[in-house]
């Protein structure tokens, strides 16, 4: 079935629920809006937009199919149509939501902790993560953006600035974040800190994380930055278990459901017409068994196993979808940071030597432990977990240690494609990446895309110094080599 239509019709609802104030990148003065709001109430909405907008046709859909670990089943599913189409909705609902929604929010946020009597510093800090992680998410996506000038009331026209000054600053706004933290103070944004509930040291260790995500993907490029990545790798103060998860939850509540799921209930009666498994993902799953196929991927109506396709091949009733059952049920989280995730990070710096003196011994430690986290989140018995985990390659032994801790990553990844098309990019030089993609068919001539184009409304005609020469989208980010 043909469903092209539907793209459209996704981003006008995601246009009309998560509009923004206007184009402007400055704090919002409109006298509509409250600006005496808690800092609770207006880091609450910042959240729950930024979420809503990872989670829902704006973010989700496009990077799924982009970033080749979903795939469109042809006419059969999404429709065979160019992945690299993006939707100017998109980009625009995007743009918007980082800057006039949630990241205008988020400094409106910060600017009334820091402006009460006695100082809300944690609230503040809790703000400042997040607005960090969104322009973390922002630059990966387009580049160079505006960061220093944005939100300045006094600037109607804010100045791009280079990808790796905007990695400066968001570094340093989580510097400034972190020395702000003071656990034992009452003062901080707590029931309406849907992550942590206000639990400070969970917030402390969640932005050293987030610098240490940063500095892996910096780190190919400017290789100083691996002193960086060594002293946080022995300091103890990141993520260390999985209690510390950053999940924006999602409920059954009318209203409350994931977006996944309700893009599915409002355009497929719930089923799962659009997204099917990639072989992209499952042809490193299924040599070993992984147990993470029947969570991730349903039989095709009329199979009897899993039967994936490659990105823009033409499905039909054999095709495997993704799950909805675990993966696009209404309370399924919106997935920010794991554990998991930290700990293959921490796998490849000891196995690349970053900071550190390159151990594969503790790298393989870290990489099997990933694995069984990886495993714990998606609810994988310990005994299929166990016989996963003697049959993955060692380490020390493997022909590609990196490749290995890479593939690890990659699959786990599957429901998080903003972040696999990160990590994509991150993961070698040109044509080393891994995986391996193929360009889809029926893409421009060219090369694979590396980047969102600015959008036209949202920013390119407000504002005058924006970049008006377009920029291929199969031009490479400062960071991808």
């Amino acid at each position: 079935m043909k469903l092209l239509n539907i793209k459209n019709a996704l981003a006008i609802v995601s246009l009309v629920l998560l509009a923004s104030c206007g184009p402007k990148l400055d704090i919002n003065t409109s006298p509509n809006t409250a600006i005496s709001v808690s800092p609770d109430l207006i880091f609450n909405y910042a959240l729950t937009a930024w979420a809503s907008n990872r989670t829902g046709g704006d973010s989700y859909i496009p990077f799924a199919l982009l970033s080749q670990n979903q795939a469109s089943a042809g006419n059969f599913g999404w429709g065979k149509s160019d992945v690299y189409d993006i939707s100017p909705f998109s980009t625009g609902n995007t743009w918007r939501g980082y800057y006039a929604t949630s990241g205008n929010n988020f400094v409106l946020a910060i600017k009334q902790a820091e402006s009460t009597t006695p100082v809300n510093n944690n609230a503040a800090a809790q703000c400042k993560i997040l607005l960090a992680n969104m322009m973390f998410e922002a630059t990966t996506i387009w580049g160079d953006i505006p960061y220093s000038e944005a939100w300045k009331t006094e600037i109607s026209y804010p100045k791009f600035d280079a990808q790796p000054e905007v990695f400066a600053g968001i570094l340093e706004l989580l510097d400034k974040a972190i020395a702000q933290i003071d656990i034992a103070s009452p003062l901080k944004i707590g029931n309406y800190d849907l992550l942590y509930k206000g639990d400070m040291a969970k917030w402390k260790q969640y932005a050293n994380s987030l610098k240490f995500k940063i500095l892996m993907t910096m780190v190919d490029k400017d290789p100083s930055k691996a002193a960086a990545i060594g002293q946080l790798l022995t300091s103890g103060l990141m993520i260390n278990d999985a209690s510390s998860n950053v999940l924006y939850p999602y409920t059954t509540e009318s209203g409350k459901e994931n977006p996944k799921f309700k893009v599915l209930k409002q355009y497929a009666g719930g089923a799962n017409l659009f997204f099917f498994a990639n072989n992209n993902v499952f042809k490193y799953m299924a040599p070993l068994n992984d147990p993470r196929i029947p969570v991730y991927f349903n039989n095709g109506p009329t199979a009897s196993n899993i039967i994936p396709v490659e990105t823009e091949e033409d499905g039909d009733n054999n095709t495997a979808s993704v799950n909805v059952n675990t993966l696009f049920k209404a309370d399924a989280p919106d997935i920010i940071y794991t554990y998991q995730e930290q700990l293959f990070f921490e796998a490849e710096a000891y196995a690349r030597g970053l900071g550190v003196a390159a151990n594969l011994a503790k790298a393989d430690e870290l990489y099997k432990k990933g694995i069984s986290e990886a495993m714990k989140f998606y609810n994988v018995n310990s005994t299929n977990t166990n016989t996963y985990l003697a049959a993955v390659p060692s380490l020390p032994t493997a022909a590609n240690a990196i490749n290995e801790i890479h593939k690890q990553q990659w699959i786990d990844l599957m429901d998080r494609p903003q972040e696999a098309f990160l990590q994509w990019r991150r993961s070698g030089t040109d044509a080393t990446e891994f995986p391996q993609l193929v360009q889809p068919s029926g893409t421009p001539a060219g090369g694979f895309l590396r980047r969102w184009n600015y959008p036209q409304s949202a920013e390119i005609i407000p504002n005058v110094n924006a970049p008006k020469t377009a920029i291929p989208f199969t031009t490479k980010l400062w960071f991808d080599l």
